[in-house]
């Protein structure tokens, strides 16, 4: 009972945490946070699936792909107006320092979710899932630890 009580604690505490994080954004921080977070929310859809806790579906991972293939690319990098890393925002500096190297992640991340719709919408198996979903990972993952606070 303990062990429940502070899971759902625990659950409930990074929930807040994260709508801290994003109080009191406005205007294009705001947009790419919302952005950001339904990214965030279609990745946590398909994770399980990756992992085998729940079956491939490959029609769910086609419109979640879909829906990150729609925030990612020139729809993101819009959203990176130079100086707008005030608070809330988590955008490092670097961003703009470097906009070649952030702008070829976020179109990357626009072809790596592409590459995921396709596998799913075109009967690609279990592990060609496995391994595009594992490889757009990978390019969130480059992208937050190079420019993400």
């Amino acid at each position: 009972m303990r062990i429940l009580l502070g899971a759902a604690v625990a659950s409930t505490m990074t929930v807040s945490i994260a709508a801290i994080a994003h109080e009191g954004a406005t205007g294009v921080v705001k947009e790419r946070m919302d952005g950001m977070k339904a990214i965030g929310q279609q990745v946590k859809i398909m994770v399980p699936m990756m992992k085998g806790a729940l079956p491939y579906d490959p029609e769910q991972v086609a419109k979640s792909a879909a829906i990150i293939e729609g925030n990612s690319g020139e729809t993101f990098t819009t959203l990176f107006p130079e100086g707008s890393n005030e608070h809330p925002s988590e955008a490092l500096s670097d961003i703009w320092d470097d906009w070649s190297k952030f702008s070829g992640l976020a179109n990357e991340l626009n072809s790596k979710a592409a590459d995921l719709k396709t596998v799913a919408t075109n009967g690609g198996s279990e592990d060609d899932f496995k391994a595009a979903l594992g490889q757009m990972m990978q390019t969130c993952k480059s992208c937050h630890s190079d420019f993400k606070d």
